[in-house]
C-alpha cells in the first residue's frame, strides 16, 4: 500500500518527533548538559528529510530498527559537535580540536551509546505498533468502503460527467441505393 504526500508528511513527523525526543532527551540525560538549538534544528530536518524518503509505504520491523539506529548514531554525532561547538565558540582551530576530542569521548563512552542504541530498540518497536496500526486501519476502512464505493459509484458517475456539447447532426443521404450498398476497396479482379 503506497501513500499519498499529507500522509506522509504526517508519518515522517511522527518519525521525526518520536526519534529527536528520544534521542536529545536521552543525551541531555547521559551528558550533563541540553542539546543547543541549532543542533535539535538540524537533526529535526535531517531526520524529517530521511524519514520522508523512507516512509513511500509501509514498512517491517527489520526496516523500522535501521531507520532508528541510524538516526540516533547520527543524531548523537550531530549533538555531540553543536554541544562542543556552542561550548568551546566554533571558530578557533582550538576549539575544533576539542570539538573533536568532546565527540570522541562522549561516543567512546559506552553508556551514552548504549542509551542511543536502546532508545532506537524501543521506538522502532513502538513506531512499528503505530504503522502495523495504522495501515491495518487503512485497510478496513478500504474494505468497508469497497461495496459502498460499487454501489453508489455507477449511479454517482453520469452525475458527475460533464455535459458534453452536442454534435451538429449530419443529414441523411437522399439517394436510397447507397443504403445497402457494399463497399470492396482494393484492386480489380483479373481474370
Amino acid at each position: 500500500m503506497t501513500e499519498r504526500p499529507p500522509m506522509r508528511a504526517a508519518r515522517a513527523g511522527v518519525f521525526t518527533s518520536v526519534c529527536l525526543a528520544v534521542s536529545a532527551g536521552g543525551h541531555a540525560a547521559a551528558s550533563g548538559h541540553g542539546v543547543p538549538l541549532i543542533g535539535l534544528i538540524a537533526g529535526a530536518v535531517m531526520v524529517f528529510v530521511s524519514a520522508w524518503a523512507g516512509s513511500g509505504r509501509e514498512r517491517g520491523l527489520g526496516a523500522i530498527t535501521a531507520w532508528m539506529l541510524w538516526g540516533q548514531l547520527a543524531l548523537h554525532l550531530l549533538y555531540s559537535v553543536a554541544t562542543s561547538s556552542t561550548t568551546h565558540g566554533g571558530h578557533d582551530p582550538g576549539s575544533v580540536a576539542a570539538g573533536a576530542e568532546a565527540m570522541a569521548s562522549a561516543s567512546g563512552s559506552g553508556g551514552m551509546l548504549g542509551l542511543h542504541l536502546l532508545a532506537a530498540a524501543v521506538c522502532a518497536w513502538w513506531l512499528r505498533q503505530g504503522e502495523a496500526a495504522l495501515f491495518g486501519y487503512l485497510r478496513l476502512v478500504a474494505a468497508a468502503l469497497l461495496p459502498l464505493l460499487l454501489v453508489v459509484l455507477p449511479r454517482v458517475r453520469p452525475l458527475l460527467r460533464p455535459a458534453r456539447p452536442q454534435a451538429p447532426s449530419r443529414p441523411r443521404p437522399s439517394t436510397p441505393y447507397l443504403r445497402h450498398s457494399l463497399v470492396l476497396r482494393g484492386p480489380p479482379v483479373t481474370p
